[in-house]
Parts: C-alpha cells; sequence; structure tokens
C-alpha cells in the first residue's frame, strides 16, 4: 500500500472511452483543481469509424453530452444530427420495402439527438480532457488495484514496464473487461439472452434508395431517412442501419437465439446468408459494397448486470464496466450520463469533505431500480418484433414513458436531489411507485397480446409527431421548470401516460375480447388475464379511467385495424 504521500491523484479512471472520457471531463467541470488521472490501454488515436456500440445517441445521452457537458458546438459542427428513430414493420414484405409499415417523423425531433463516429469523438475528448489539465496516459493497461479507505493503489503496465500510482478514488470504466466488477465479484447475470453481429462498410447505404417509388420516397424530404437509426424489424430480431460521417454505415443484427441461433449469423458470410432469408432487399442493397468492408464483431449473451454501481469507500463502476441492456432504442449513452453524473456528485461531495454514505446508498439503488425498470422493456419481446400492430403501441408507450419521466427528471438535476428522490421514490403510493408499476403491467399487456392472433399489417406511412401527445412530450425535453415545479410536472405526466396505457388497454381488449371501446379502464389493475368478465367487472372501479377524447384521437392514428364486432371478436 502506498503511503499517504504516495496519492499523487484525487480520481484515477481505468479506462478512456466514452465513458471514463465523459466523467473526467464532467469531475473536471465539476471541482477544477481535482487531479484526474485517465488510464487508457489504447496506445495510440482510435481510428474513424471505431468498433464500439453507441453510435446512436438518444435524448437523455444527447442532453448529457450536449447540455452537461457543453459539447452542443461540437456535436452540431462535427457529427451528423439524428432523424430520430425509424422502424420498418411488416416482414412479410422484407422484399418490398414500400409494401412495409413505415413509423418515424417527417421532421427532425423538437429536441436534437446525433449519430457519432466513436473513434473520432473519443480522439475528440481526448484532446479536450488533455486541455483543462486532465492527465491521460494511452498505452496504460490496469493491472491490479489494492483498495483501502486511506487511498487506493492502482497497478498498471506501459510498455513493458509496471508502475505503481495511488488516488482517492478509483472508478472503472473498462467496459466490458469489467476489472473490478471481477475483482469484487460483483457480477450478476440477468434474464435476457440476445446477440449481436456487427460490422461497417466504408459506404453510404441510403434506404431513400431502396425503391424507385417516388410517392413512397416523398414521406419525408430526401436524405433524411439515411440520417434516422433505421431499423428493419421481424420475428425474433432487428437489424440496425445507422450512418456515420464520412459516408461510412453501421449495420447490426440482433436476434433472441431461441428464434435465429447466433450461429447462423456469426460472422460476415453469414451474417450476409442471414439477410438474403430474412431481409432479402437489404442483402441485395448491401452485396455491391461487401469489399468495403472495414470491420466485423459479435457480442454473445450482451446483456448482464451488477451487484453494486457506487461505494463510499470511493470506488464506483461506469458505462459498460457495470452493467448494459440492449441497443434497442439506444440507452447506452442514456445510462452513462445518469451513472456519471452519480457518481460526479459523489465525488465532489466527497471531496468537499461531505459524508457520502447515505447519498451512495440512495444512487447506487435508484440506478438499480432504473435498470431494472428499463429490462422490462425487452424481456421476452423479440418474439413480438413481427407482430405491427403490437409494436405501433408498443413504440408509442417506450416513447412516451421514455420522454415523460426519466428524460425531465434528469434535464432538471433530479436524480441527485435527495429531497425530490425521496418524494419520487418513497414506498407506498409514490410516482415512481406508480410509474414502475404502470410500465411493467403495460409490457405484460404487450406479452400477453402477443399470444391472440394479430391480423398483419402493410403500406402504411406513419408520422409519430402526428400524436400530439408525442410531441408534446419530446418537445419539452430540456426545459428547465424549477425544482419547485419538478414533482408537479411529473405527476402530470403520469397522468398523461395513465391515459394512454388506459386508451391502449382499451382498444386492445376490443380486439381480443370486444369489450365496448368506451368501457372504463385502470391501467394499474386491469389485465387481459381477467378474460371478458373480469374486465367488465373490474371497469366499475372507482379509479378507473374513462375515455379522453383528446388521447383517443391520437392512438387512433397508430391503430390500422378495425374495431371488433361481435361477431368478429376473439373468444
Amino acid at each position: 500500500m502506498l503511503n499517504q504521500n504516495q496519492i499523487k491523484y484525487d480520481v484515477i479512471i481505468a479506462g478512456g472511452g466514452l465513458a471514463g472520457l465523459t466523467l473526467a471531463l464532467q469531475l473536471k467541470q465539476s471541482k477544477p483543481a481535482a487531479n484526474i488521472l485517465v488510464l487508457e490501454k489504447r496506445a495510440e488515436s482510435a481510428p474513424k469509424a471505431t468498433h464500439k456500440v453507441g453510435e446512436s445517441l438518444s435524448e437523455l445521452g444527447a442532453y448529457y453530452l450536449r447540455e452537461v457537458l457543453n459539447l452542443k458546438g461540437y456535436l452540431t459542427d462535427c457529427q451528423l444530427r439524428k432523424f430520430g428513430f425509424r422502424f420498418f414493420f411488416s416482414p412479410e414484405h422484407a422484399g418490398d420495402i414500400t409494401k412495409r409499415v413505415e413509423v418515424g417523423s417527417k421532421i427532425f425531433n423538437p429536441f436534437p439527438s446525433h449519430q457519432v463516429d466513436r473513434g473520432q469523438l473519443e480522439n475528440d475528448l481526448v484532446q479536450q480532457a488533455t486541455g483543462c489539465g486532465i492527465k491521460i496516459v494511452l498505452g496504460a493497461k490496469v493491472t491490479g488495484v489494492e483498495l483501502s479507505p486511506d487511498g487506493h493503489t492502482i497497478q498498471f503496465e506501459k510498455e513493458g514496464s509496471q508502475h505503481l500510482t495511488g488516488s482517492k478514488w478509483f472508478v472503472d470504466s473498462t467496459g466490458r473487461n469489467s476489472f473490478l466488477k471481477r475483482k469484487l465479484d460483483l457480477d450478476k447475470d440477468i434474464d435476457h439472452n440476445i446477440n449481436a453481429a456487427w460490422f461497417r462498410l466504408d459506404a453510404n447505404i441510403d434506404v431513400d434508395y431502396w425503391s424507385d417509388d417516388l410517392d413512397w420516397r416523398n414521406f419525408i424530404d430526401p436524405g433524411r431517412r439515411r440520417l434516422a437509426t433505421n431499423h428493419l424489424m421481424g420475428e425474433g430480431y432487428w437489424v440496425w442501419i445507422i450512418p456515420l460521417i464520412e459516408d461510412r454505415t453501421s449495420i447490426g443484427i440482433v436476434a433472441d437465439p431461441r428464434y435465429h441461433p447466433f450461429s447462423g449469423f456469426n460472422s460476415f458470410e453469414k451474417s450476409m446468408n442471414w439477410l438474403r432469408t430474412h431481409e432479402p432487399l437489404a442483402a441485395n442493397m448491401l452485396e455491391e459494397h461487401k469489399n468495403k468492408l472495414m470491420d466485423f464483431k459479435v457480442m454473445k449473451h450482451f446483456a448482464y448486470d451488477t451487484k453494486q454501481f457506487y461505494s463510499s469507500q470511493r470506488w464506483a463502476v461506469a458505462g459498460e464496466a457495470g452493467a448494459f441492456l440492449d441497443p434497442l432504442y439506444s440507452p447506452g449513452s442514456d445510462f452513462i450520463g445518469l451513472s456519471n453524473t452519480w457518481i460526479t456528485d459523489l465525488i465532489a461531495r466527497d471531496l468537499d469533505g461531505e459524508d457520502i454514505a447515505l447519498r451512495s446508498l440512495v444512487y447506487d439503488h435508484a440506478h438499480k431500480q432504473l435498470f431494472r425498470g428499463w429490462a422490462s422493456i425487452y424481456r421476452d419481446m423479440y418474439g413480438l418484433f413481427g407482430k405491427t400492430q403490437i409494436m405501433l403501441m408498443k413504440i408509442i408507450w417506450d416513447w412516451a414513458t421514455y420522454w415523460a419521466i426519466p428524460n425531465v427528471l434528469f434535464s432538471n438535476k433530479g436524480y441527485t436531489d435527495i429531497e425530490v428522490l425521496k418524494q419520487y421514490s418513497s414506498p407506498g403510493n409514490s410516482i415512481g411507485q406508480r410509474f414502475a408499476t404502470l410500465n411493467e403491467n403495460m409490457q405484460h399487456l404487450f406479452r400477453t397480446w402477443g399470444g391472440y392472433h394479430v391480423e398483419k399489417c402493410s403500406g402504411h406511412q406513419l408520422n409519430v409527431f402526428d400524436l400530439t401527445c408525442l410531441k408534446q412530450l419530446q418537445g419539452e425535453i430540456g426545459q428547465q421548470i424549477g425544482r419547485e415545479n419538478l414533482i408537479p410536472r411529473l405527476e402530470s405526466n403520469l397522468k398523461l401516460l395513465e391515459q394512454i396505457a388506459a386508451e391502449i388497454f382499451r382498444k386492445v381488449s376490443n380486439e381480443v375480447f370486444h369489450t365496448p371501446m368506451d368501457m372504463k379502464v385502470d391501467p394499474y389493475h386491469m389485465k387481459l388475464d381477467d378474460g371478458k368478465a373480469g374486465l367488465l367487472e373490474k371497469s366499475g372501479a372507482a379509479n378507473a379511467l374513462p375515455v379522453d377524447d383528446l388521447i383517443k384521437m391520437d392512438i387512433d392514428k397508430m391503430w390500422l385495424k378495425k374495431i371488433k364486432t361481435a361477431e368478429n371478436a376473439y373468444g
């Protein structure tokens, strides 16, 4: 162990990828005098289009980079503005994109997000971090850590030589290597077994040119489809198509092995053969660019969890060194922003002499609760990806919940405000408890609905911002509403979510059981499992919600099926 005179740094971060570099910058903003060392095993600058998950930013992660780290100008000038998420369903028409149900925006999202070249971004972050006094050592592989309340001893190897140094805080940001998790036996499995393979092409893949039908193309302005995170959806899988700067493109296959064995796409040639079978148009469009392959990578059973994120003993795990769920909806940068914000707050308070024992427990609990709630979005859902109507309702719900609660909390510093967290998540009938229950019930609804016959839909082009509720929620992202208005805003947004949930449930129940379209719905307690008689009985509960005409009009725009009559209802 080093003595106190040898503790040279306030913070040592192992890993100089996106999570580690942004954490270092955030710490330096919060505590300009802090002495920070980043140890990165990569010896040289990252190549452009570095082969990493995390090229697509969602709104929370984009807010973190743009507003918290003040990278708005850089992202606008040096990376691509993202044209939101775009989904192509109806996999039975995988050979003709004009017959697939397409859902996305016709305009750029009111709050901007980005498609990022990870290699370029991380190189630029190294330059910025170095410029503000953060020490970064490339080619440094951490080989040992001795944790102690009096100061941590860190051993690293560089150019064949071993070095020792010390710090008050140690943060593991080594990605899936998870150095600290292995040392402290923190690994925790998660019930979400999904595999992925992805590759980069030095080519501009633009889905606009997958058809010569000008009516189909002109649904949105030319060139904007390419800027979206495009998803090709089918039973048990999805394929991403993400644009990168300098006309490069990232292509990924993500699949549940219960439907698509990993052995079927775990090499580039196998991936192309898999695409020829399941997404033949995509395979044809990629065929001419095969010789422009830049790299190929696979990730088997990519989801995992951790027993602990933060400790008052002055250590933490950040980014993928802690936990990872699923690339659908691009949540990686969101969790980096959340985790780094909790870590920064703990370190800043500790360096100021504050006792962080309670706060570290609260943040660790909040992160675990958020992660568990997020996991319900993905668990046992891949079998529904080929069911268009179900997925349209799920997309409405998932986007609405994401914009209504986590984004509002994060952009208004609610996740580091103990009083706000206490009000939000206290046991009983708090907003957080209701939000978690409501979301879990809706995810259960989608899974249960999938067990019934669901008619196929095709040939529709849908604009998500035709839905007033989604446009409102997206437009409010990043608004600074003041601490005194935060809980009331969350309460108001939760009531909106309740109405959305009730209307979706009302339509599904009519689809399955021919229950009345004006049936009152308690979205917290009514389930398809109740059967028709049970649902009608529960609709009489005092807290069951009547039809909200405005929400009904919104959901109608994404409901492609006929309202059921007695003659064509299911059992």
